[in-house]
């Protein structure tokens, strides 16, 4: 390995350590996302580098070297000034307890997602960003009912976890499931105080369910996207058992035998961009990101030409490669950031992205002191920005929408509802 790579591995193993050792005292939902970043632009190309993939297109453009020199200096930054902004007032001193007595607020703010859930869809298309953030709500207030006093009401939590495997499993997409099981993880675990050893099983027990997940998922993807008639649940199980229990996964991959590796590996996308830009597109000059902060901050009727979330166009431009009609791959923002201002300049951007980021988490944080309640809504505000993958314009807009949409649900609810929360 390249001494830059040893250096990226030992930032990831102490974000690690420091995810580990938040949970069951705070909410470490920016540990998690620098987690998953680092899983996916350093581990990932290391093993892939190590154990190169067969496959023609998901590979590593550029040698280790050229990829790791701007990857881990960008993500270290990222990690470093996101942590000083954040080290002195941004842990969250929870009572959550007191969410006990807002059970009533909690079991209205679930049905609210449900119903939106259910109705949602005929309401106009341009309320799909609004539609899918209050849908949402019914994992927030599942969180708040986990607090309450009523074992009824409390299984709740546990019902939505249930529910959120069964509709990954009917739909065979399982990214939500993953991220909102880890969110609920987080609130479980500051209720019950686990130890360090149990969190480490659990953790171990995650990484080895996800990995046996990424291997069984295009092979249950393409049956189920192809009218698979029969039962899925029974489908997904056995496929499951099966990359358990044996060393053969032929039977289970797809077509294009894709690697779990490369399914978890954003590096190979990341290393296109360095290979396509500048040297057969220039470098964007923050254009993307000019882009993402209009899109962000106005709705579309007053910007025609907002940029579109889903990965498509910014992907071609950024890494010269073409994907099928219909797919969805981001670019990443450490990969947007050197698309557009080159090394130096992309390392730079991921440390201005990491202090705002913490000082939004400040922000939040002052909510959280005389709302309580505000923090059940901390991870669906957070629920695309831990993405890895993600590109800014995706990221930008969800978090300031869901910030403005989770703050006016709280003054109609204190205004006209007439909601006392502390």
């Amino acid at each position: 390995m390249e001494t830059w790579s040893y250096i990226g591995v030992a930032t990831v193993i102490y974000v690690a350590y420091k995810f580990i050792m938040r949970l069951g005292k705070g909410l470490p939902i920016l540990e998690l996302m620098l987690l998953i970043a680092g899983l996916q632009w350093i581990i990932g190309p290391i093993i892939e580098y190590a154990s190169p993939s067969t496959h023609w297109k998901y590979y590593m453009y550029v040698n280790e070297e050229s990829y790791m020199s701007f990857v881990v200096p960008a993500y270290m930054l990222f990690c470093l000034v996101l942590f000083l902004t954040v080290l002195k007032k941004g842990s969250l001193n929870l009572n959550l307890e007191m969410l006990k007595n807002y059970s009533k607020y909690g079991l209205i703010i679930f049905l609210m997602g449900i119903i939106f859930e259910l109705f949602g869809r005929a309401l106009p298309r341009s309320l799909g960003f609004l539609v899918f953030i209050i849908s949402n709500f019914k994992f927030v207030g599942a969180i708040i009912l986990f607090y309450s006093e009523n074992k009824k009401l409390k299984r709740v939590f546990y019902l939505a976890i249930i529910y959120l495997l069964l509709v990954a499993i009917s739909k065979a997409l399982f990214h939500d499931f993953i991220l909102w099981s880890m969110f609920f993880y987080m609130f479980w675990s500051l209720k019950h105080k686990p130890s360090v050893r149990t969190i480490l099983v659990t953790f171990v027990v995650g990484i080895f369910f996800a990995l046996a997940l990424q291997t069984i998922k295009a092979a249950f993807r393409l049956q189920v996207w192809n009218n698979y008639s029969g039962n899925k649940l029974e489908l997904f199980v056995s496929l499951l058992v099966s990359s358990l229990t044996t060393e053969d996964t032929s039977a289970i991959e797809s077509d294009d035998e894709i690697g779990v590796n490369v399914r978890l590996n954003q590096g190979w996308i990341i290393s296109a961009i360095i290979d396509n830009i500048p040297m057969n597109q220039d470098y964007l000059n923050g254009a993307t990101i000019k882009d993402a902060v209009f899109a962000s901050i106005l709705p579309r009727f007053l910007n025609p030409n907002k940029a579109k979330a889903g990965g498509q166009e910014n992907f071609m431009l950024f890494t010269g490669l073409s994907i099928n009609e219909g797919v969805s791959m981001g670019i990443s923002i450490v990969g947007e950031a050197f698309g557009n201002f080159g090394r130096t300049g992309g390392v730079v951007f991921m440390g201005i992205w990491g202090f705002f980021i913490g000082r939004v988490w400040l922000f939040l944080k002052r909510m959280t002191k005389t709302n309580i309640v505000f923090v059940a809504f901390l991870p669906l505000i957070f629920l695309q920005v831990i993405k890895a993958e993600t590109e800014l314009v995706v990221v930008l807009n969800h978090l300031i929408k869901s910030i403005v949409v989770v703050i006016l649900f709280f003054w109609f609810a204190k205004k006209q509802l007439r909601w006392r929360i502390d």
